[in-house]
């Protein structure tokens, strides 16, 4: 009892709703740059060895919500370490079957590239055997008939002519027939090199496609291996998510029981790494789409109504809002105000638990919120999944500022789970300016604001924490 009684104490509140523990310590030792993949899985898997060791001792000393969550919250942090890790080797075996993959194919197109090739030489081979088999022929019959007819020198064949008429006959007779066996003599020679350059080619080539069949062979064995390694990776990553959703439904619920207790409320652990991707497109579009907005000095009051909303948190309030244009550039640097006046106490830090990247202001339901700077509004809208409920950050503002940081970075801020929103997108709002009421839209375990600082850009990669730009 005195251990329930301490946690509504304000001091042991807040140390319960904050988790004051910081990456550092519960991350790597400073040497896992230097250590290998399989090294540092095994840190992570003695790690949470060390915490479920933490677990079953709180379990038997009955120990109170917040010291049970903090060790939760260690072991969640871990666990998406491991996943991470092992997701990684799941991504690197697809790439390995990918290429392993091509490479079959590559070597199966070789492979039939080398046949075509080595069936069109065998026709060339076996065609240009015949035309030399055919000449061969023809050069044999030629030395034959030469043979026959002895010894007679050419002088005496040409002295025994009976007049000169009959001499240049014999004589042109000569020169052809001297011409033509020289001829088939040189198409002889010249096949013969043929022949013999393609029986080399076609060896090669022989050579050539059985080493890929070869290599064939190989690739498919170590692609089956790659298949089967892939597969047991695959299994062990969807094992270790359910694990890792198993505890994060156990954690939420610790969560959710010291939200009601202590009237400090956040979000719920969750992995939505999809869903702040989606987010991330967007907020880059917007920025984008703002970067270069034309500054001018008219200001201007009017009545602003809330924007457009549905669903039964919503609320049929309107307010006055001022709606200026921006200011002419000054040399002051950002320097935010509360974006809930009524709390300035932060209620759960930056990194108060595993991927909780921004500030969490509890306050009561419809509390104004108001802009921590100048600047333009570059978002003002819902997120829904496809039943019509709120997701992530729900009902939200995104606000690009006029001032930057002392590197002249420009800075945006993020108001989720709101209730209404009072201001549209393009509008310039002033420091301090409503800009909507409090609620626990979306992933939220009740009503509070959750404001995030990103700079130099709209990125989820380049959140700050608030607290070193608030008061």
């Amino acid at each position: 009892m005195k251990q329930i009684r301490a946690l509504k104490k304000p001091i042991s509140v807040l140390l319960a709703f904050c988790f004051i523990f910081t990456l550092t310590e519960i991350s790597i030792p400073t040497a896992k740059a230097e250590l290998s993949p399989e090294e540092e899985k095994a840190v992570i898997e003695q790690r949470i060895k060390e915490t479920n060791n933490k677990l079953e001792e709180l379990e038997a000393e009955s120990a109170d919500t917040k010291a049970h969550l903090e060790v939760l919250n260690e072991k969640i942090d871990y666990l998406e370490q491991e996943i991470g890790l092992v997701n990684n080797e799941v991504e690197e075996g697809k790439t390995e079957v990918t290429s392993l993959q091509q490479d079959c194919e590559e070597n199966e197109k070789a492979i039939l590239i080398a046949e075509n090739d080595i069936e069109q030489l065998t026709e060339e081979l076996d065609v240009a055997t015949d035309q030399f088999n055919e000449n061969y022929v023809a050069y044999c019959q030629r030395l034959r008939a030469m043979y026959i007819s002895g010894d007679t020198s050419i002088l005496s064949f040409l002295l025994t002519s009976d007049d000169i008429s009959q001499f240049l006959t014999r004589l042109e007779m000569l020169r052809r027939v001297s011409k033509k066996d020289s001829e088939l003599l040189d198409t002889i020679k010249s096949e013969m090199e043929d022949i013999k350059s393609s029986k080399k080619e076609l060896t090669e080539l022989e050579k050539k496609l059985t080493a890929k069949r070869t290599e064939l062979l190989q690739t498919k064995e170590q692609l089956e291996k790659s298949i089967i390694d892939l597969e047991s990776k695959q299994n062990n990553l969807s094992e270790k998510k359910t694990n890792l959703s198993a505890e994060m439904v156990g954690a939420n619920t610790l969560l959710r029981k010291l939200s009601d207790e202590t009237g400090y409320y956040t979000e719920y652990l969750e992995d939505n790494q999809e869903s702040l991707g989606e987010i991330d497109k967007k907020l880059a579009a917007a920025a984008n789409k703002y970067a270069d907005t034309v500054v001018t000095t008219t200001t201007t009051t009017t009545t602003t109504k809330p924007a457009t909303s549905s669903g039964n948190q919503n609320s049929n309030k309107s307010t006055t809002a001022t709606t200026a244009a921006p200011t002419q550039p000054n040399n002051n640097y950002i320097h935010l105000t509360y974006p809930v006046p009524s709390q300035t106490r932060v209620t759960c830090g930056f990194y108060g638990y595993p991927n909780h990247n921004g500030v969490d202001f509890a306050c009561p339901m419809n509390s104004n919120v108001v802009a921590a700077e100048s600047g333009t509004v570059i978002i003002s809208d819902d997120l829904v999944n496809p039943d019509g409920s709120y997701r992530s950050y729900g009902r939200y503002i995104v606000i690009l500022h006029d001032k930057t940081t002392k590197s002249g970075n420009p800075v945006y801020t993020l108001y989720g789970h709101t209730s209404v929103r009072l201001v549209s997108e393009g509008q310039h709002v002033e420091k301090g300016q409503l800009i909507a009421y409090s609620g626990s839209t979306g992933n939220s375990t009740g009503p509070h604001c959750h404001f995030e600082v990103r700079t130099p850009t709209a990125s989820y990669l380049d959140r700050k924490n608030p607290v070193d730009y608030l008061p």
